[in-house]
């Protein structure tokens, strides 16, 4: 006991300063980590019904564009058909039918064509070459005849019409694809990337069925990119329609393509 007496005694300098820099210490860490309070003022409730001032400026980048609103939508449901615009048969969505874009007899476009041929051999023919031609007519007419009960049996229109929107709808007076066959007016729809887009096309169609001419129609058509049109210029030309000696030498008529991602 004496000994620890006599330490304190030796040392109580030493304690007395070692306490007071503890107790400094303490009272200077209190301060330093004391948080300030946030002052807010509370709502006025009274305001609560004023309406906000007419002079509010949008600016272009919070206005909802076109693009964007059509990724909101649901998705449309599109056909992969061909529509003649023109069709008056009833329309249906029958999913186990056959649709075709024209309703007459298959073998008219034939019969009227061998007419067609037959008259152009027989006019300003000599006799002799007239017999042989005539010879070389009726061979061909057993094989037109033959060629007709394929069409007939193989390529029969549909009775109804495709309802809805088709990725493939044509305008032009009483023509019809070639060989009674859609594949003719052939469909881009899907060569375009994941964009959806209309696009439509003025075609001028010569006697022959052959489209001569395709043209982009911009106020016809909807997001249309340059792939769109492109390919929709491209396969316009491919389309083939059918022989009319009485159409005008340049006929003209539409086609509109829907390009759809998938």
């Amino acid at each position: 006991m004496n000994k620890l007496l006599d330490f304190i005694e030796n040392h109580k300098f030493g304690i007395i300063i070692t306490l007071v820099v503890h107790v400094f210490l303490f009272i200077y860490f209190q301060f330093e980590t004391y948080k300030e309070p946030v002052s807010y003022d509370s709502w006025d409730f009274r305001g609560k019904n004023i309406e906000a001032p007419d002079d509010i400026e949008i600016t272009p980048d919070q206005i909802e564009t076109k693009q964007e609103s059509e990724l909101l939508e649901e998705p449309e449901d599109v056909t992969s058909f061909v529509k003649n615009t023109d069709d008056n048969r009833e329309k249906s969505m029958e999913e186990d039918m056959k649709y075709t874009s024209y309703s007459e007899d298959p073998s008219k476009n034939v019969k009227e064509y061998e007419s067609e041929v037959l008259k152009e051999l027989n006019e300003g023919k000599e006799s002799k070459e007239s017999e042989t031609a005539d010879t070389d007519v009726d061979d061909g007419k057993e094989e037109k005849e033959s060629k007709e009960e394929k069409e007939s049996s193989g390529n029969k229109a549909s009775e109804k019409a495709a309802k809805g929107k088709t990725m493939v709808e044509y305008t032009l007076s009483n023509r019809h694809p070639l060989d009674r066959n859609d594949w003719h007016v052939r469909n881009p729809g899907y060569t375009c990337g994941n964009v959806n887009g209309t696009v439509t096309v003025r075609i001028k169609v010569a006697q022959s069925g052959n489209v001569v001419n395709a043209k982009y129609v911009p106020e016809r058509s909807n997001n249309a990119d340059a792939c769109m049109i492109s390919r929709a210029e491209e396969y316009a030309l491919k389309s083939r329609f059918n022989y009319d000696g009485s159409a005008q030498s340049s006929q003209e008529g539409i086609i509109t393509y829907r390009f759809v991602y998938r």
